[in-house]
């Protein structure tokens, strides 16, 4: 991917692929930056054509697809022209153990905090495997995606972008670019059987991506762990994957 501003949207010849931006150029508490064309996060991949596909794989370099979505939701909504093309994929389900209590409407970014703190407690082998696979040699560019690449996706590529020491306000900036990109999406997805019931089930505060959802998650991920690169070791990741990750990410 050609490199651009830190937060740019999408790639002109991946119209059907929302949500899309690389990683690259968020800073760090020690004055660096995260580098351009290592990780990029993104909505579901399910729409892309024959195209499209050819575009993520050798436009984009594509090495490693990381799923964060279930196995059922992945055999229903998988793009063949992008399975045919693509190098390496990691199903690693992002689960969150249930509703865990009522939403609070008076404070929906609490709620929604509250249930992406419960995927640290819910799916710590998944992040052991996402750190584990994307520094393996040869991994990079990665993609990490669910289906609105907004929970799941956000979680995961915070704690990775935390754990190597990338500010926080730039975290939750990332985070917030989300709003406003996904609505097309949407209205593709409540075509679809499988997601159209789901979807009318949520309540409406929970498809947006404010600012205070990420600020209060990276506030609870602390209280609860100490900070990211400790929540990573007890998810069972070795130091070495953790200076690994950093090298990878940060120049």
């Amino acid at each position: 991917m050609t490199p651009r501003a830190a937060g740019a949207p999408g790639h002109p010849g991946l119209p059907d692929l929302a949500n899309l931006r690389d990683l690259g150029g968020l800073t760090t508490y020690d004055g660096r930056s995260t580098r351009p064309g290592r990780l990029l996060r993104s909505a579901t991949p399910y729409f892309l054509d024959a195209r499209q596909a050819s575009v993520v794989v050798d436009d984009l370099g594509l090495r490693l697809r990381v799923d964060l979505r279930t196995r059922g939701e992945v055999a229903g909504a998988t793009s063949a022209a992008l399975a045919a093309r693509e190098r390496a994929v990691l199903l690693a389900p992002l689960r969150s153990g249930g509703s865990g209590g009522a939403a609070d409407r008076d404070d929906p970014a609490a709620s929604m905090a509250a249930h992406y703190l419960r995927f640290l407690d819910h799916a710590q082998p998944a992040f052991a495997a996402i750190t584990a696979a994307l520094t393996e040699p040869g991994q990079v560019p990665a993609l990490v995606h669910c289906t609105m690449g907004k929970d799941r996706t956000g979680v995961v590529v915070a704690v990775l972008l935390s754990a190597v020491g990338v500010r926080d306000e730039e975290i939750v900036g990332d985070y917030a670019l989300t709003a406003g990109r996904t609505d097309d999406l949407l209205a593709r997805l409540r075509e679809l059987p499988g997601y159209a019931e789901r979807l009318a089930a949520l309540p409406v505060e929970s498809l947006g991506a404010v600012p205070e959802t990420m600020v209060e998650f990276l506030a609870g991920l602390r209280h609860a762990y100490g900070d990211a690169r400790s929540f990573l070791h007890s998810a069972g990741v070795p130091d070495h994957r953790l200076h690994d990750l950093t090298d990878l990410l940060v120049g």
